[in-house]
């Protein structure tokens, strides 16, 4: 079984730096999640031809094949990964978890 954790930033967000979130945080993350971390992608939505905005500036997936040692590294490395946020945007991300079918 392999779990995905999403985190996106809304498209209100007053500061946000995309380059420090794709090149430092996002790697950072994963790195922390170590060998649990089987895969991960940081995303730029784009707007499509005739449909709605995008919902968010920027989101950041990690596939991961276990939920408690994701939640072990949270607690662990929680204070660095939310100071870590200070370093590229003003707004706290959306977080949501997912199985992977």
């Amino acid at each position: 079984m392999v779990f995905c954790a999403s985190v996106t930033y809304p498209v209100d967000t007053g500061r946000f730096d995309l380059e420090y979130f794709a090149t430092r945080h996002a790697p950072m993350f994963a790195e922390l999640l170590g060998a649990n971390c089987v895969r991960w992608e940081v995303h730029r939505p784009v707007a499509a031809p005739g449909a709605p905005p995008p919902p968010f500036l920027a989101a950041a997936y990690f596939w991961v094949r276990s939920g408690e040692d994701f939640g072990r590294v949270l607690t662990e490395q929680g204070p660095a990964i939310y100071a870590d946020i200070g370093e590229f945007s003003d707004t706290q991300p959306n977080r949501g978890w997912s199985e992977v079918l």
